[in-house]
């Protein structure tokens, strides 16, 4: 019974691997899923409408910009074909009573006013992050102000297209481009990154930049992602709620709140997830609206949404500027070669510990080692010998240091070990224990390793130079005495 459950599976899953590559090899058949999909969100955004043309959102915006960035110019008679079809059927539903012909050239009048501004728009968007190569934060701001920009323009086209072509009276204008604009500004900021995602699949071979955190990262979400969705969609029903019962401008705000959880949600789930939540949170926004009869309070709605999407969009941006500090962080406190403390924060760590030692009263030594002969190891076996003798002892030295010891190159071979709340004869004994260690080992070729060490101890007026000018000076006097040994001052 199981092996033929684990068959089923296999098959089905074979299915869908043939489907998604025939999809990603067919232009036909993309092209036909795009017709559909447009027509289909355009249903959706057309299913709640408050007045004539003017809807909640509008997701054929963010069907189509998505699509103009990620194929381009290809796309532009599928998406006009698309916008002829919707607009005989308006003729129809809304009983304009234009004749077929007259349609047809209010479709194309609609097309071209869509299709302008979102095509410009999002090939802009595209040169600057792939050209100019934007930061994340940056894409981000780019994304919303052309977003703004395009559907504002697209907006003025598409109501003046509608009066040219007799499907609209120019009063209707002053009433309706506010909240046409935002409802194609919410459709464009909210589902164009999740559309990108989604091409992310369908056009595996398309080179896309926008928002790199987002597009094809469909990875797991974290256990606790349900439950953050789920307080995200209670918050929306008990205001919306509220409104409806109140029926109360004042109340209606509530919706704002919603910034809480997908600001959460952005913080701590992938940048997929974060998007998917904004479109289901918009999603129940828009069907509330029209089932609870709230059309009067639709323009609060409609800011909430975008003013939710854009808060989280930024927010994408903060996982990824912690990892970038992170890395710089990496870099500046990091020694590239040893992996042990970087000259500027290895003095930045020593003077820190050193004051901490003398306002306590505490002890601290500092001890000083650099590989005997080094300059003839990288003479007689290259620089790549020396590099790995550097490596090597780095990890070795680590290993025999406590937790609170610091390593760090100082320059070239010299090396600093800040030895905090360790005396004099304590210092002896580390210094010791790396001697004997080091002197087992050897370069490729069987020759030994050794190392030359100064050690010094904290004194109650030293800085810094002074007692690393102590230290130094002891590792000369143990060069002088022959190497492979300890001098103290």
């Amino acid at each position: 019974m199981q092996t033929g459950n684990l068959s089923s599976q296999v098959d089905e899953l074979s299915i869908k691997q043939k489907g998604l590559h025939f999809l990603q090899n067919s232009a036909g058949a993309r092209a036909a899923l795009l017709l559909f999909s447009w027509i289909l969100v355009w249903f959706s955004g057309a299913l709640v409408e408050f007045s004539h043309h003017a809807s909640v959102w509008f997701p054929p915006a963010g069907l189509t910009f998505a699509v103009f960035f990620v194929v381009g110019a290809r796309a532009i008679p599928i998406v006009m074909l698309a916008a002829i079809l919707v607009t005989l059927f308006t003729n129809k539903d809304y009983q304009i009573e234009l004749q077929s012909v007259e349609a047809i050239e209010g479709g194309v009048l609609f097309g071209v006013a869509h299709i302008l501004p979102y095509y410009a728009a999002s090939q802009l968007l595209r040169w600057l992050t792939q050209t100019k190569q934007l930061t994340l934060p940056l894409s981000i701001i780019s994304f919303l102000l052309i977003a703004a920009v395009a559907s504002l323009i697209a907006t003025f086209l598409v109501l003046n297209s509608l009066v040219f072509s007799d499907m609209m009276q120019l009063q209707e204008i002053m009433s309706t481009w506010l909240p046409f604009w935002i409802g194609d500004m919410a459709g464009i900021v909210v589902l164009s990154p999740l559309f990108f995602s989604i091409m992310h699949v369908i056009y595996p071979k398309k080179f896309f930049m926008l928002l790199e955190h987002i597009e094809g990262q469909l990875s797991t979400s974290t256990p606790q992602y349900k439950y953050k969705l789920l307080v995200s969609i209670a918050l929306i029903v008990i205001a919306m709620l509220l409104a409806k019962f109140t029926q109360s401008m004042d109340s209606s705000f509530a919706i704002f709140f919603l910034v809480i959880p997908h600001m959460w949600i952005a913080c701590t789930e992938n940048a997929f997830f974060n998007i998917l939540s904004l479109a289901v949170s918009s999603l129940l926004v828009v069907f509330l609206v029209d089932a609870l009869e709230l059309m009067e309070f639709v323009m609060v709605y409609q800011y909430a949404i975008n003013v939710v999407a854009t808060n989280a969009m930024f927010a994408i941006a903060v996982p990824a500027l912690t990892a970038h500090n992170h890395q710089l962080k990496s870099k500046v406190f990091t020694d590239n070669l040893t992996q042990t403390a970087s000259r500027e924060y290895l003095i930045q760590r020593a003077i820190s510990e050193l004051r901490h030692a003398q306002w306590e009263n505490k002890d601290l030594c500092l001890l000083v080692y650099d590989i005997d002969h080094f300059k003839k190891i990288n003479d007689s076996h290259g620089h790549n010998a020396g590099d790995k003798a550097l490596k090597i002892l780095s990890e070795s030295v680590k290993q025999l240091l406590r937790p609170n010891d610091l390593l760090g190159r100082f320059g070239g071979d010299e090396f600093i070990v800040v030895l905090p709340d360790t005396n004099q004869q304590t210092a002896m004994m580390v210094g010791n224990r790396l001697l004997a260690h080091i002197n087992g080992m050897q370069l490729n070729d069987g020759e030994p390793l050794s190392i030359s060490i100064g050690i010094t101890e904290m004194q109650a007026d030293d800085d810094f130079e002074s007692l690393f000018k102590r230290a130094d000076s002891a590792l000369y006097e143990a060069k002088r005495s022959g190497r492979n040994c300890i001098y103290q001052h």
